[in-house]
C-alpha cells in the first residue's frame, strides 16, 4: 500500500536530515572506479586513521563519481553549521593537511579547493554552479552522483527515490506509463536511437509469459564509461526504471547484463538489489500493489558482440554471444524464445523523473527531434576529462571549451571522435555543430552510446581510423562473412595506407566494402564498423592522401615503408611483406 512507502519514506528523511544537518563534522570520499583507480580506498583510510590519531569525532562516507573524473580523489568536508567544501587531488599525504587545517583550526584552504554547495562563492571558493564544468550542464539523472551514498537505498529515497514507482503503480494504469513514454520524446541511449516509448507499446501489445525486461549494461566500446558510472553512484535509480518498464509491459521477471571488466558497478547492483528486495520494492506484491516483479543480475565475459541485443540474449541463455538473424522482433520472440524487452542503463535513468514530471516536460528539453539530456564521457586531449550531462543541442565547442576546459597546452582542436567505433570524426569545421541525434547523423557521424574523443593535432587520423577498425575486427563475434572478413579487410587495406603502401583508387574500394557491409552484417557491430573510416576520409581526405601520394603522416606519427601499393589488379592477387605490420593481417589480400 502507498501507506506502507510513506513510512520507508519518513525513516529515508529522517536519516537525511541527520546527515544533511551534523552535529559533528562530515567527511565524504569519492569512490567510483575513477577515485578508486587513482587511490581513494587509501585516502579513505589515511582519513580515518588521522582523525583516530586527533580523538575527532567525525562521520565518514563514500559517494559515487560527480563526474569530475580529471580532479579525483575527491572530498568533501561539512563542519556543523558550515558549507560543504570539496577538494579534490587529495592524496593520502594530503590528508593530515586537510585534517588540521578544515578540523583542527578552522580553515577552508581555498587553495586546494574545487567549489562549495554553497549557493554563493565562499572565501573564494566557487559554487558548484558556477564553474564551467557544471554550469553548462542540465543535470537530471546524474544529480545524486557524487551527492548520496550509492550503496544506501535511505538516501536514494530521501532524494526523491522511488516516488516514480509508486505514482505509476497508484495513481497510473499501465498505458498511461507508456503514454507518458511516448510524450517525452525519449530515444534509446544505446546506440540505435529507436523511440522508446514505441518499443514499450508493442512489448505490452505482445501476449505471451513469462515476458522478460533487460537491462543493457554491457557497454564494452572503448572510451565510454557512462552507464558503469551511473550504475557506480546512483544504481536504484536503473532499478527504479526498470520496475517501471516492467509495469507497464506486463512483465514480472527480469535481468541486468553487466560487462566483465565492471566489477564495482555489479556489486553496487547487487548491493541495491538486495536492499530493494529487503524493502519489499523487489519481489512479491511490491507495496501490497498486486505487482510483482524481480531482477537477477548477470555478468558477461567482457564481449563487446555482446552487447547487441540479440547476442546478449543468447548470451544469459548461456549460449555464445553472437547475433541472430532479426527474422521475429525480441519484443515478439526474445530470451528463451519468450516475449522480451531491453532497453540501455541510461534510458531506464530517465524514465523516473519523466513519469514524476511528465512527458510534456521532459520533451521540453533539447530540440525538435532529440528530447532531453544526454550523457557524455570526455575523454582524450581534453583538460577536464569526466563524465557530463547536457541537453541535446549543445554545440560541440561548448562541450569542448567551456565544460571540458579545451585541449591542454593550448594545442589546436583537430577531431572529436562521438559514439565509439559506431562514430565518426567531427573535425575543427563542425565545432558549432549542436549536438542531436539529427546533425550528427547528417554530419555522417552518429551519437551512439555517449563516448566523445577528443583529439589535438598530434593525431593522425588514418592511425586512428586503423584503431577503430581493428578494435571492430578483434571484437566481431565472426557469425556473418560480411563482418567477419570485411573488418578485418578494412583493417588490411587502412594499414597500408598508414605504412605508405597504399593507393589512391583504395579509398573508393574502401567506401564500397563500408556500403556493402551496411547492408548485408547481420547486427550493428559490422554494419557501423566503418563508420568512423568513411568520415575520416570524408573530412581528413588530404591526410590520407598525403600518406598514399607523398608517404609521410602530417602528424609525423606512422612509420612509411616505402614506395608501392597492394598491387591489386584484374585476376591477380599480390602479397606483399607482412613481417612487420601489427597482427601480421594481410596473409591473404583480397582482390
Amino acid at each position: 500500500m502507498r501507506g506502507d512507502f510513506e513510512v520507508i519514506k519518513a525513516r529515508a528523511m529522517a536519516h537525511w536530515e541527520r546527515l544533511s544537518r551534523p552535529t559533528v563534522p562530515r567527511i565524504i570520499v569519492g569512490t567510483g572506479a575513477c577515485g578508486l583507480s587513482v587511490g581513494a580506498e587509501e585516502v579513505f583510510n589515511a582519513i580515518q586513521q588521522e582523525l583516530q590519531r586527533h580523538n575527532i569525532e567525525a562521520i565518514v562516507s563514500q559517494t559515487g563519481c560527480n563526474g569530475m573524473c580529471y580532479a579525483e580523489v575527491l572530498v568533501d568536508i561539512m563542519k556543523p553549521g558550515g558549507p560543504c567544501v570539496t577538494y579534490g587531488h587529495v592524496t593520502p599525504e594530503l590528508v593530515p593537511l586537510l585534517i588540521g587545517d578544515c578540523l583542527l583550526r578552522d580553515e577552508l584552504r581555498p587553495d586546494l579547493a574545487v567549489a562549495t554547495t554553497a549557493n554563493t562563492a565562499v572565501n573564494g571558493i566557487p559554487a558548484y554552479d558556477d564553474i564551467p564544468f557544471f554550469k553548462y550542464q542540465q543535470r537530471i539523472i546524474t544529480r545524486n552522483c557524487g551527492r548520496i551514498d550509492p550503496e544506501s537505498i535511505d538516501e536514494y529515497i530521501a532524494n526523491g527515490g522511488y516516488t516514480a514507482l509508486v505514482k505509476a503503480l497508484f495513481d497510473m494504469k499501465p498505458e498511461e506509463v507508456i503514454a507518458e513514454v511516448k510524450e517525452s520524446g525519449l530515444m534509446g541511449r544505446g546506440g540505435a536511437a529507436f523511440p522508446t516509448g514505441r518499443k514499450w507499446e508493442s512489448s505490452r501489445a505482445v501476449k505471451g509469459h513469462p515476458k522478460y525486461v533487460i537491462c543493457n549494461a554491457e557497454e564494452g566500446e572503448p572510451a565510454v564509461y557512462k552507464d558503469r558510472r551511473l550504475m557506480e553512484s546512483d544504481p536504484q535509480r536503473i532499478i527504479e526504471g526498470m520496475l517501471i518498464g516492467a509495469y507497464a509491459v506486463g512483465s514480472d521477471c527480469g535481468y541486468i547484463y553487466i560487462g566483465g571488466e565492471h566489477d564495482l558497478a555489479a556489486r553496487r547492483m547487487a548491493v541495491a538489489l538486495e536492499q530493494a528486495h529487503h524493502y519489499g520494492l523487489l519481489g512479491h506484491n511490491i507495496l501490497g500493489s498486486g505487482f510483482s516483479y524481480d531482477i537477477l543480475l548477470r555478468r558477461g565475459a567482457g564481449s563487446y558482440a555482446a552487447g547487441e541485443s540479440s547476442a546478449q540474449m543468447s548470451s544469459l541463455e548461456a549460449k555464445r554471444g553472437m547475433p541472430r538473424p532479426k527474422l521475429v522482433r525480441s519484443v515478439e520472440r526474445g530470451l528463451w524464445a519468450k516475449p522480451t524487452l531491453m532497453n540501455n542503463v541510461e534510458t531506464f535513468a530517465n524514465i523516473p523523473d519523466i513519469i514524476e514530471k511528465g512527458g510534456v516536460w521532459y520533451a521540453s528539453i533539447g530540440t525538435a527531434e532529440s528530447k532531453g539530456t544526454k550523457l557524455f564521457a570526455l575523454s582524450g586531449h581534453i583538460r577536464h576529462p569526466g563524465l557530463v550531462e547536457v541537453p541535446f543541442g549543445v554545440s560541440l565547442r561548448r562541450l569542448v571549451f567551456d565544460i571540458g576546459g579545451g585541449i591542454p597546452g593550448g594545442k589546436p582542436f583537430k577531431a572529436a571522435q562521438p559514439g565509439g567505433p559506431s562514430g565518426g570524426c567531427l573535425p575543427a569545421s563542425l565545432l558549432d555543430i549542436p549536438l542531436s541525434f539529427e546533425s550528427l547523423e547528417e554530419a555522417g557521424s552518429a551519437i551512439g552510446s555517449g563516448g566523445l574523443v577528443i583529439m589535438d593535432e598530434s593525431v593522425c587520423m588514418v592511425d586512428m581510423s586503423r584503431y577503430f577498425i581493428g578494435f571492430s575486427a578483434a571484437e566481431s563475434c565472426g557469425r556473418c562473412t560480411t563482418c567477419r572478413i570485411g573488418c578485418q579487410r578494412l583493417q588490411d587495406i587502412v594499414t597500408y595506407i598508414a605504412e605508405g603502401l597504399g593507393r589512391l583508387e583504395e579509398l573508393d574500394l574502401l567506401e564500397a566494402m563500408a556500403t556493402t557491409m551496411k547492408e548485408t552484417a547481420l547486427c550493428g557491430l559490422g554494419q557501423t564498423a566503418a563508420v568512423p573510416l568513411l568520415c575520416s576520409i570524408r573530412h581528413f581526405r588530404a591526410e590520407y592522401e598525403a600518406h598514399i601520394l607523398e608517404k609521410r603522416c602530417p602528424a609525423n606519427f606512422c612509420r612509411m615503408r616505402g614506395e608501392g601499393g597492394l598491387g591489386w589488379g584484374p585476376g591477380e592477387m599480390n602479397y606483399a611483406d607482412t613481417t612487420d605490420m601489427p597482427g601480421q593481417l594481410l596473409s591473404v589480400p583480397i582482390r
